[in-house]
């Protein structure tokens, strides 16, 4: 009798350390922007960057996780506008892409959906993430895709 494939659920999102230095930055630069308010360019520009900063942080500490895979198998996608939860009939593919980037390889990870109620490939939705998205190595949860019967495609090869 063969094994049957784990199915534990696997979670992947920004590591919490990284949005909370988000978050610390952030309040650290509208603190800045308020010392130096004696320059009024310089101040907005700081208070602007604050305040992405604190925007960045708190996408990384509330969307969380970003990528759930669970039995099923079920892929769920958690975005600023909800969750959506796929199988694997419901990806057209899973690609992995790895770039050089000034001088520098970077990768991403890309899933090709049909949202429910379409029917139609031209319709599909892409989602993207790296490795600061999912917090692990982009390889391995390709991998973790693949074992669970999602198609996955690496360029690398």
């Amino acid at each position: 009798m063969d094994n049957p494939a784990d199915l534990s659920t696997r979670q992947w999102a920004t590591p919490r350390p990284a949005a909370a230095a988000l978050l610390a930055a952030g309040v650290v630069l509208l603190l800045c922007a308020v010392v130096v308010a004696s320059d009024a360019v310089g101040s907005v520009i700081i208070g602007v960057a604050g305040l992405m900063l604190l925007g960045f942080g708190a996408y990384a500490s509330l969307i969380r996780p970003r990528l759930e895979l669970s039995a099923g198998p079920q892929l769920t996608i958690r975005r600023i506008g909800g969750a959506v939860t796929l199988t694997p009939a419901d990806v057209e593919r899973v690609r992995l892409l790895t770039m050089r980037r000034i001088g520098r390889r970077s990768g991403q990870l890309e899933i090709d959906y049909i949202p429910a109620g379409t029917e139609s490939s031209e319709e599909s939705m892409l989602v993207v993430f790296s490795r600061w998205d999912l917090g692990a190595d982009l390889l391995e949860v390709s991998e973790a895709l693949h074992h669970a019967g999602f198609p996955v495609t690496d360029s690398r090869r």
